[in-house]
């Protein structure tokens, strides 16, 4: 691979990849029941196009757009067409309230808005006319073909077509203009507490982070990388490896526009490259032992011996980073692994990675006993995307592995993690008191996260804003404490509560795709629902088991969890718990449950 020049663009690469790769396939977005493919060279076209339109519409140098929609080839495309106006992107989550949208709208100064359908292009002109004191749009570009009798909208086909009719000295000029330090995108933070802080990302972090990850998994090139991009393109991870680490590799990405489909296109794409945050990992494994339960017999035996070998295999590696050979294995793996390999579609996966939350150690376990090794990486916004990654010749459990390329970590007296490196961000936009609390005179990043640095690795052991201080002065990371606690039968998330108090209580959520485990084991009926099952005293008995005998016995007395209790629905992105990317608000939690927290401290 090519070594990394700081002076170089993401629009360099990409009309790089317009020369020498040509025809070849870049994206792929889903049309009816097949994908349909874009090639490096219209890809590169397209992009100039929107660039053209958008200058013909009046914007400016320097001017962010925003631009909200599900996972398609058209968000990229208007993406990098932004940047060929040596234009800012905006991105804004589909979760976002129309309060939400007008701050971010009038914070970022967006005259134009690209939206994927209607119900979004209504939600930015509501925003617009209920804040017309701060909100200056002027167009809304509309990427579905959703006729709108609105002057001032234009579907994407009428874009393009405009673009055309534009000449090309005028993007030419405005690319030129691009260096590795023009601002390329604004990652607005989803906001687990407080205003959203606007983290600016330039060329320069955003290809710096992308030779970097290419650089530390050298298994991925050109020629193998084969991603689907289902999280939100308003996240920095979805970012790093729908745009930064594709535009850097040349390879092949397939949009994928629902989270739910994901399992059913990637035995269909098959990538080398899969990125879950926790949730999603959860969500497979949860799903594969629903149905791993079913099995009988001589197959159940089978497939627990095999599983065995598989993770024996996988701690032979931990211990000595070297792969097991021996007949035992290989027909483990034949007769079993590589079939549920196959059925997730993961057959050809060379990294599988994870960020953005702490996952659980029995999560981990269980996928390697499948023979899918997730690689735990650490990042943010302010450091474009991840900037740690675990060999895949070594991996290690509850670890969140070794610093990219050009990446210093220290850890501050207070056992803050701390950064340096290209791929830092600046500051936020427009909040220099914020950016000073980010990044200090030495020039050292400061990630909030607690962690531990041993021998070239890292660990996050919690979070600074997020610890919890008992009645007795003992200082609690809960995440730990939370991923033992979702380990438990039949509980998808698990939140710790307790600060202040004389002891901790949990907040347990049932995993739906448990219930039809959970019926059989519990006796109840198969029309029983999740808050049937939190309501049932045979399943608090079970869960009250687990707590003393899995969970307990594993944490020091202050940490320990007296009470618990299960909340009848799951938390969700539209009930307000999590962020876009499944990340607990805690103050939501807090606020939502009070009345079951207090109960629990009474």
């Amino acid at each position: 691979m090519a070594e990394w020049n700081e002076d170089e663009t993401l629009l360099d690469q990409l009309a790089n990849h317009a020369k020498t790769r040509g025809d070849r396939p870049a994206v792929f977005g889903r049309a009816g029941a097949r994908w349909v493919g874009t090639s490096w060279k219209d890809y590169w076209a397209t992009a100039r196009e929107v660039g053209k339109a958008l200058i013909s519409l009046g914007h400016e140098p320097g001017e962010c757009v925003a631009i909200v929609g599900d996972n398609r080839p058209e968000w990229v495309f208007a993406e990098f067409g932004i940047m060929a106006a040596a234009g800012i992107v905006a991105p804004i989550y589909q979760t976002s309230t129309e309060e939400q949208v007008a701050y971010i709208l009038g914070h970022s100064k967006a005259r134009i808005a690209i939206c994927d359908q209607r119900a979004q292009l209504e939600k930015f002109m509501a925003a617009a006319a209920s804040s017309p004191d701060t909100v200056a749009l002027e167009r809304f570009i509309l990427m579905d073909d959703d006729p709108i009798d609105d002057e001032r909208v234009l579907n994407f086909k009428d874009l393009l077509q405009m673009g055309r009719a534009v000449d090309d000295s005028a993007v030419d000029a405005r690319i030129e203009s691009v260096k590795a330090d023009s601002v390329a995108l604004l990652i607005y933070t989803s906001g687990t507490t407080g205003v959203p802080k606007a983290v600016q990302l330039d060329h320069g972090n955003m290809t710096s982070v992308a030779y970097g990850a290419l650089e530390f998994y050298r298994e991925i090139d050109d020629d193998n990388y084969r991603a689907i991009s289902y999280l939100p393109l308003s996240h920095v991870a979805e970012q790093m490896f729908t745009t930064m680490v594709h535009i850097r590799s040349g390879g092949e990405v397939y949009f994928c526009a629902e989270l739910k489909k994901v399992r059913d296109y990637l035995p269909e794409v098959q990538p080398t490259s899969f990125v879950g945050v926790p949730r999603v990992w959860e969500k497979f494994e949860a799903a594969m032992k629903a149905r791993l339960a079913e099995a009988t017999g001589f197959r159940k035996r089978l497939v627990e011996w095999a599983r065995a070998q598989e993770f024996a295999a996988f701690e032979h590696k931990v211990r000595t980073g070297q792969d097991k050979q021996g007949f035992m294995l290989n027909l483990a793996r034949k007769l079993v692994i590589s079939k549920v390999k196959e059925r997730l579609g993961l057959q050809n996966l060379v990294l599988a990675a994870t960020g953005a939350a702490p996952i659980s150690v029995g999560t981990l376990e269980f996928m390697a006993s499948l023979g899918i090794v997730i690689h735990e990486g650490f990042g943010m916004s302010e450091t474009s995307g991840a900037i740690t990654g675990s060999p895949l010749y070594r991996p290690r459990v509850g670890w969140v592995g070794r610093a990219l390329p050009g990446v210093q970590i220290k850890i501050a007296d207070d056992g803050e993690i701390c950064l340096k490196g290209r791929p830092m961000t600046r500051g936020y936009l427009g909040m220099p008191d914020k950016t000073a609390e980010l990044i200090d005179e030495q020039g050292w990043l400061h990630t909030g996260d607690l962690g531990k640095y041993e021998d070239g690795w890292l660990a996050i052991t919690g979070r600074k804003k997020d610890i919890l201080i008992t009645a007795g002065g003992k200082n609690v990371a809960p995440a730990k404490i939370e991923g033992k606690l979702s380990q438990l039968p039949g509980i998808g998330q698990a939140v710790v509560v307790g600060d202040r108090e004389r002891f901790l209580a949990a907040l347990l959520v049932i995993d739906p795709e448990a219930l039809p485990e959970l019926r059989d084991r519990l006796g109840l009926g198969s029309g029983a629902t999740v808050a049937d099952v939190a309501a049932s005293d045979k399943f608090d008995a079970l869960l009250r088991e687990g707590v003393d005998k899995d969970v307990n016995p594993e944490l020091a007395r202050y940490e320990q969890i007296k009470k618990f209790t299960v909340l009848p629905n799951e938390f969700s992105v539209d009930t307000g718990e999590l962020t876009p990317t499944m990340k607990v608000k805690r103050n939501v939690v807090n606020e939502k449950f009070a009345a079951q927290i207090k109960a629990m401290f009474a």
